[in-house]
């Protein structure tokens, strides 16, 4: 077997396979990319359910009371399989797992799943600023915290507002100077049906779409436990059908902080 030649090299990594060379990528640059392997039909399945349940979301806001883009949440729709139920299939998606357990541990939850969707015709999106997915946080980790897993239901491409990234700036507190932004920004482009996963720390940002039609996406992002979740996802999901053990564990089920030592030591009772 051959390899990359080196010298004076005396220790190096070891990938067994597709998913350890992508950590490889992430520990390194701080983002790779990783293909769902669904089928074209499967996509545009997904697409429409995507569409549904924007207006599903928009009309039980209305219901509410709450006017979205007043509130700057017309672009998103909040843990989106509530209201498409298929997108659950997507945050246990069996490749993607074997990644966030190599990388998170074996004992990570969903921080939150949402819907983005960068409209059409320059329209103001959003996520255009650069940010961590941590947010005011200035400080590295040896080993991530959390991890991000944009899913891309439609083509990312430069016209219609492909994620920037600003590779390796995951290793460092700050945010980088201007110029060295404008030097060393790179356009994730992927086809539909792939995960763009990044390291929470890294500093990215969506992009103006120069495109008549909308750019869709569902973002996940998966922590240590200790982190809190963005919505209490149990009591958002309580009535989700066919959950196994394991799929609750991740969605956070029974890490409710309790308010008593009563309370502790009856739950582990």
């Amino acid at each position: 077997m051959t390899g990359i030649d080196r010298y004076g090299v005396k220790e190096s990594a070891v990938a067994r396979d597709e998913i350890d060379v992508l950590i490889e990528d992430l520990r390194l640059t701080g983002y790779t990319t990783l293909e769902a392997g669904l089928t074209g039909e499967q996509l545009d399945t997904l697409s429409r359910d995507f569409d549904a349940a924007e207006v599903k979301y928009a009309e039980q806001a209305t219901t509410a009371g709450y006017d979205l883009s007043a509130l700057g949440e017309r672009d998103t729709i909040r843990v989106l399989p509530k209201f498409a139920p298929a997108f659950m299939d997507l945050v246990f998606h069996e490749r993607l797992a074997q990644l966030l357990s190599r990388m998170l541990g074996g004992y990570y939850i969903l921080n939150q799943v949402n819907g983005l969707i960068n409209r059409a015709n320059k329209s103001k999106y959003g996520q255009a600023s650069y940010h961590r997915d941590l947010p005011y946080q200035h400080f590295v980790s040896s080993r991530p915290l959390a991890l991000s897993a944009l899913f891309a239901l439609d083509d990312f491409t430069a016209e219609n507002g492909a994620t920037r990234v600003i590779p390796a700036s995951h290793h460092r507190e700050d945010f980088p100077s201007d110029e060295t932004v404008g030097r060393r920004q790179v356009q994730v482009t992927v086809p539909r049906g792939t995960f763009i996963i990044l390291d929470c720390m890294l500093y990215h940002a969506g992009s103006t779409n120069h495109t008549d039609c909308n750019r869709r996406g569902a973002n996940h992002v998966f922590t240590i436990p200790m982190l809190r979740q963005q919505l209490h996802l149990p009591s958002v999901l309580s009535e989700f059908p066919g959950l196994s053990a394991d799929q609750k564990k991740i969605l956070g089920f029974g890490l409710d902080e309790y308010r008593s030592v009563d309370a502790w030591l009856g739950a582990r009772a």
